[in-house]
């Protein structure tokens, strides 16, 4: 084991327990996305915080005269017309509550009159934004590395994933003890000096995982899966076959 790894890890190690093998973490990126339900409010960092005030500013500046526009266009659209009345009456139907037409209901997300006072224009953006990327990155992912995960998020397995996700940052390191499985994430931010900064990301004991097992597909030689005492199971990854051989031999070695 390299010494980069291994030096990363006494911090973490409660008394008396002993590393057998630390290697690189490669996240696997079919791995299912967290429930927005399930997820730890994260504070945006300073700079998070002034691109989305600044873009929010913008923004906010189009989503007044945005409402009103899209209001009278859906209104006098042959379509809208169509939708909202008949060809035997031209009152309108209303879609949502009593007296809504379709053209208030579609303009009422984005600041018409009578829109909600929770949402603006700029956590539409985001919102939206987000579930393409997310969408788009899951079906290649699962197309390349198949399934990656079983259970539930009340399993075994769906715990560890939470708890990952929920300590925020990018898993960079894996290791194995006499005692437990840990992952650390790296709390750098600087883009001048790459040393990480390991914080703990997640750790469960040995005795909660009934088997480490390599994984067959060549595209995803480092990749390898961890089934739970509950039968739930989730993959795991090094960007380096050998660590992760040296991972699933340690385990099965029983050391």
């Amino acid at each position: 084991m390299k010494p980069f790894y291994r030096d990363c890890f006494p911090p973490f190690l409660q008394p008396g327990e002993r590393l057998i093998i630390a290697s690189d973490y490669c996240h696997n990126a079919a791995l299912p996305f967290v429930p927005a339900g399930l997820r730890t409010p994260r504070t945006p960092s300073p700079l998070e915080q002034r691109v989305r005030g600044a873009l929010g500013n913008a923004l906010g500046k189009v989503t007044k005269p945005l409402g009103p526009a899209i209001n009278n266009r859906l209104a006098n659209n042959p379509v809208t017309r169509a939708v909202s009345g008949s060809a035997g009456n031209s009152a309108p139907r209303p879609v949502s509550k009593e007296g809504e037409t379709v053209a208030t209901y579609a303009a009422r997300d984005f600041g018409g009159n009578g829109g909600r006072p929770d949402r603006d224009l700029t956590e539409a953006v985001f919102e939206l934004q987000d579930t393409i990327e997310d969408a788009a990155s899951d079906a290649i992912e699962h197309m390349m590395y198949g399934k990656s995960m079983e259970g539930g998020w009340s399993s075994m397995a769906g715990h560890f994933l939470v708890d990952l996700t929920n300590a925020g940052d990018e898993p960079r390191f894996q290791a194995l003890t006499d005692r437990r499985l840990i992952v650390l994430v790296n709390r750098n931010k600087s883009w001048l000096d790459g040393t990480p900064k390991c914080d703990l990301g997640v750790a469960v004991p040995r005795t909660n995982i009934a088997r480490v097992t390599a994984h067959s597909k060549a595209v995803t030689k480092g990749r390898f899966d961890v089934t739970f005492v509950d039968g739930s199971w989730i993959a795991l990854g090094s960007l380096h076959r050998e660590n992760m051989e040296g991972i699933v031999a340690a385990f099965h070695q029983g050391v």
